[in-house]
């Protein structure tokens, strides 16, 4: 009686945490897709800023429109975002590339996501994230608006 019960357990730890492992990889992907979309936000936004400094000269401007030919480009990212890895949090950091060359690139965390649940956090510093749920990646619509509303300088974190 005592071998089936231990196989029962045995086969219920596996199947959680092949299920954890799954969700993981899925909020991992979900993640570096936030980070794909903040770069193309941040993108967007620069074009949008150097198409209105255009049109508020009267003449061309030949530096501006080189800006627009190495944005579009790829060649000019000042700003790019990855994941470090944490025990419990995926931490999503932003680097901001120098001009001038003089001092290190920075790099400043933008957001918190939990590895189990896909829940997206303000950060409160380097090391933790503020108190209150911001969005949840699980959930397809809160997903969606997510990538929809975000915006490079994390205005779209702060609770209304």
């Amino acid at each position: 009686m005592f071998v089936p019960l231990l196989h029962f357990f045995f086969l219920f730890y596996i199947m959680t945490t092949l299920s954890e492992a799954k969700n993981k990889t899925k909020v991992l992907l979900w993640t570096e897709k936030l980070c794909r979309a903040l770069e193309q936000q941040y993108r967007d936004y620069s074009l949008r800023s150097i198409v209105h400094n255009q049109n508020m000269s009267e003449k061309p401007d030949p530096y501006l429109q080189e800006r627009v030919t190495k944005i579009e480009s790829g060649e000019e990212d000042r700003i790019s975002f990855f994941i470090e890895k944490g025990r419990k949090y995926y931490k999503v950091c932003m680097r901001t590339k120098q001009v001038n060359r003089q001092f290190d690139d920075s790099i400043s965390v933008h957001a918190f996501v939990d590895k189990k649940t896909g829940e997206v956090y303000k950060p409160a510093g380097w090391k933790q994230p503020a108190k209150h749920v911001r969005f949840n990646m699980s959930d397809d619509v809160d997903r969606a608006r997510l990538y929809n509303v975000c915006d490079w300088a994390g205005g779209y974190l702060y609770l209304k």
